[in-house]
């Protein structure tokens, strides 16, 4: 991994999954968040909140809001 890029995780209280790898930018749009990687791929996660970013580590962790 690049040291730019950033892994993002959701935690669903009962795991916490991997969703999008290499991700370079994260726009809060309202509740949700708009991540896009270095390719330009979008996804968007629907009603989340940032429960944690680790700058270390790369690691972006949102919960259901």
């Amino acid at each position: 991994m690049n040291m730019c890029e950033s892994s993002v995780f959701l935690d669903e209280r009962t795991e916490v999954r991997e969703i999008m790898k290499n991700v370079s930018k994260i726009v809060m749009e309202g509740d949700d968040a708009v991540c896009v990687d270095v390719l330009g791929e979008r996804m968007i996660l629907a009603s989340v909140r940032l429960k944690e970013a680790n700058l270390l580590s790369h690691g972006i962790v949102f919960m259901k809001a």
